[in-house]
């Protein structure tokens, strides 16, 4: 029983992980038109793609691996350590962006200089 509870769980990863890639790869090449998180400049945009198609690469190689009875090597971890700081830093350049638009949008409105 937990042999089909492992391999439905490694095809509900791998669908994960190709959905990152879509979500990512779309996120690349159309840049004005993010998903809501990530709302920022282009190249916040665009990192952030480009990092969840790493880490989708990664989770579905690594799964594909793992069902086929094989051990990952270091080139799927390497994968997740690149797309990990694209991922969270470009999240955070976005907040960034996001705050110091609504701060100069609060400061214009009183009327002073931002």
């Amino acid at each position: 029983m937990t042999d089909v509870f492992d391999r439905v769980v490694d095809v509900l990863v791998v669908a994960l992980g190709l959905g990152c890639v879509w979500l990512g790869w779309r996120t690349v090449f159309r840049p004005r038109q993010p998903p809501e998180p990530i709302q920022g400049p282009v190249w916040v945009v665009r990192a952030w793609g480009v990092g969840y198609v790493l880490l989708g690469i990664s989770l579905s190689v690594e799964s594909v691996i793992l069902m086929a009875g094989g051990k990952p090597d270091w080139p799927v971890d390497v994968i997740r350590w690149v797309a990990g700081p694209l991922v969270v830093g470009s999240l955070l350049a976005a907040f960034v962006s996001r705050w110091r638009r609504r701060y100069r949008a609060r400061a214009i409105a009183k009327g002073r200089q931002a």
